[in-house]
């Protein structure tokens, strides 16, 4: 599919994230801020890349990338300071706080958010049944779900075994 029928296909929240992201690019550009005028640049050029190579564009896809893209700067930082370097670890942290505003701005549950909804529900079904099984879980985590919680269904479904094994108490 042509990248300009892709951008169509987006959700109203990507679409948005989008026009702030290069509106703060113009604004960059014009302050002359390199470092955030970079970043931003950067951040474009992974979206652009993951449209071209045809993934969703929701913003819970939106928020994956940016959220990998600020472990990155996260990890890169520890590796600077490890090495002395902590001209380099301030410049990856400032990136990284340039990315974690878009994150904010968009409506995207926290991890620590959809822990909660899900133990909540992981605790009304034990009390239902007890002997509950995590395929039946898995069944009530449906897109509505997903949607009314403000996060994907492959991020609840990857929380599932670890809090399942909590509450559930199931090794």
């Amino acid at each position: 599919m042509f990248p300009s029928l892709r951008r169509l296909q987006a959700s109203p929240a990507y679409n948005q994230l989008l026009t702030l992201i290069k509106g703060d690019l113009k604004k960059a550009m014009l302050a002359k801020n390199n470092l955030e005028k970079n970043t931003i640049r950067l951040v474009l050029s992974t979206v652009k890349n993951n449209e071209i190579d045809g993934a969703k564009q929701t913003e819970f896809e939106l928020a994956r990338t940016l959220n990998k893209m600020i472990k990155q700067r996260i990890d890169s930082a520890h590796a600077y300071k490890a090495q002395g370097r902590e001209d380099l670890a301030h410049a990856e942290e400032l990136e990284a706080d340039i990315i974690r505003k878009y994150v904010i701005a968009l409506p995207v549950a926290s991890e620590e958010e959809i822990e909660q909804k899900l133990r909540a529900l992981l605790d009304e079904l034990k009390q239902k049944d007890s002997s509950t099984k995590i395929a039946s879980v898995f069944k009530e985590i449906t897109d509505d779900v997903a949607t009314k919680w403000g996060s994907s269904p492959s991020v609840i479904k990857a929380m599932v075994p670890g809090l399942y094994k909590e509450v559930f108490g199931k090794k």
